[in-house]
């Protein structure tokens, strides 16, 4: 069994090589004075899709797939048509190849890192995919638990966003380590979990074209 995390970054194109190969920054160019030295080079052909296709191996991965292919990348996915500003979910095995380059991880101020985070799981009956959330265990009641729940990317500031009965055994990373009882901190649910809740995805970037989208 294999894994990759992602991380999720704004990112703004501003070179494009072919039909998935481009440059980004990841922060509005408009203040970095338009410097192409502090551009990231990308191929967004390599998915997860692709290598559950075999097109790639999973160290292969540098990025999460496009939001129509069931992914959270919100740039591209091809060239020319593609959208040039927006979210790009970045893997680990890119970041270690960028090393002293990688950008910083965490985006805005009222969040923390985990909940721009996704881990992917590859190997048999194990292809799974967990997004992370701030979150507080209330109480459990059998294999249920009451978990309130942030609006990703407000964990670190603003007031829960609900409370919901989960069953934690099914549907929380078992390889992370488990919420402890009314101590707040990072919670990795499933696909199946995540697509029942109703909360949005971490905005990323959190404007576009210099205007503030709501949370």
């Amino acid at each position: 069994m294999s894994k990759v995390t992602f991380h999720g970054l704004p990112a703004w194109v501003g070179a494009i090589h072919g039909p998935t190969g481009c440059e980004w920054w990841s922060s509005d160019p408009s203040n970095l004075n338009w410097d192409r030295s502090l551009l990231y080079s990308i191929d967004l052909a390599k998915t997860p899709s692709a290598a559950l296709a075999s097109y790639i191996s999973v160290a292969d991965i540098e990025v999460d797939d496009h939001v129509t292919n069931g992914g959270r990348t919100t740039i591209g996915p091809m060239w020319p048509g593609g959208t040039s500003i927006g979210a790009i979910w970045i893997s680990d095995g890119y970041l270690r190849k960028l090393g002293a380059r990688a950008p910083a991880l965490q985006v805005g101020s009222n969040g923390h890192d985990y909940e721009y985070k996704a881990v992917r799981y590859f190997g048999e009956h194990q292809d799974r995919k967990f997004h992370g959330y701030h979150a507080n265990l209330v109480q459990t009641h059998g294999h249920l638990s009451l978990v309130e729940l942030w609006q990703p990317g407000t964990g670190a500031s603003a007031s829960p966003a609900g409370r919901w009965w989960l069953d934690l055994g099914a549907h929380a990373d078992p390889s992370a380590p488990p919420l402890a009882p009314n101590q707040p901190g990072a919670l990795q649910l499933d696909t199946t979990a995540t697509r029942s809740l109703p909360l949005h995805a971490v905005k990323v970037p959190p404007y576009q074209g210099g205007f503030e989208v709501p949370l």
